[in-house]
């Protein structure tokens, strides 16, 4: 009776040790990650910190003063969309390499390769999460105070990790098979910045241009950050569903490929 208890525990237990490695080396990646870009010592919480405020700040300086655009709090409406957009690009550059250099652990140990591309979104979200600090100092700096909308910025916030992952998987793939296509790859990105309503917000713009914009999923994301952040509504559903529905679409097509060729990954790095 003992050992038939035994052998029912058996598979729970094995079901629970699955998920919580998962996550385990999930966490490991990550950590190894960010360890390498900002060190051990003290300046790495200020780099940290300083990081998006860098970023954002040459998009203000070219339209806040060069271009003088005028329009509502243009500060915050800029912060909104390179904060949207970094955790994506960043993703996509950091993915790109991922694979090449994890060389080492893919040669000599053993773990879900399809944790990669969740391990180089998690990385970049973080490393950019101090950009929360930036959009709070952008919204006292025009006198905007936080309304009830501000509850839909985490859901805002999770649809634009789950778009930058479903990219991380076809890009890892991309940087491996073809390393010449990294530079291409990046500037197809910054391409798709500003065929979006980065600069100038959507509501500036009228007509076939602004329907041909919504085509560009990152026009939900920065929309639904500044209908969080600037406007104080809540996001169109369209802002959401459509970057949704393009990451399941990914994801659905692109994870069985990338379990299926993860064997193969020793024979290329």
């Amino acid at each position: 009776m003992a050992v038939a208890h035994a052998q029912r525990e058996a598979p729970a237990a094995s079901a629970t040790r699955g998920p919580r490695r998962a996550v385990d080396v999930l966490l490991a990646l990550t950590v190894a990650d960010l360890r390498g870009r900002y060190g051990r010592g003290s300046a790495r919480l200020f780099k940290w910190l300083f990081d998006p405020f860098a970023v954002v700040g040459v998009y203000l300086f070219l339209v806040t003063l060069i271009l003088n655009r005028p329009g509502e709090a243009p500060g915050l409406s800029i912060a909104c969309a390179v904060v949207a957009f970094q955790i994506v690009v960043t993703s996509i550059v950091s993915s790109m390499d991922s694979i090449r250099q994890r060389a080492s652990i893919i040669l000599n140990m053993g773990f879900r390769r399809e944790l990669i591309p969740l391990s180089s979104t998690l990385t970049e979200s973080t490393a950019f999460s101090s950009s929360v600090v930036l959009l709070g100092l952008m919204m006292a700096i025009y006198g905007l105070a936080p309304t009830v909308a501000i509850l839909w910025f985490p859901l805002v916030v999770a649809v634009n990790l789950l778009f930058a992952a479903a990219i991380a998987y076809p890009l890892t793939l991309i940087g491996l098979w073809y390393e010449d296509m990294r530079l291409f790859v990046v500037s197809l990105a910054r391409a798709m910045f500003f065929l979006a309503p980065s600069l100038v917000p959507l509501s500036q713009l009228s007509g076939q241009i602004a329907d041909w914009i919504k085509l560009n999923p990152l026009t939900g994301l920065f929309e639904g950050y500044r209908d969080a952040l600037l406007y104080g509504q809540a996001p169109a559903a369209w802002e959401l569903l459509y970057p949704l529905a393009f990451s399941i679409v990914l994801l659905a097509v692109f994870v069985p490929i990338f379990r299926r060729e993860q064997r193969h990954f020793a024979k290329l790095v």
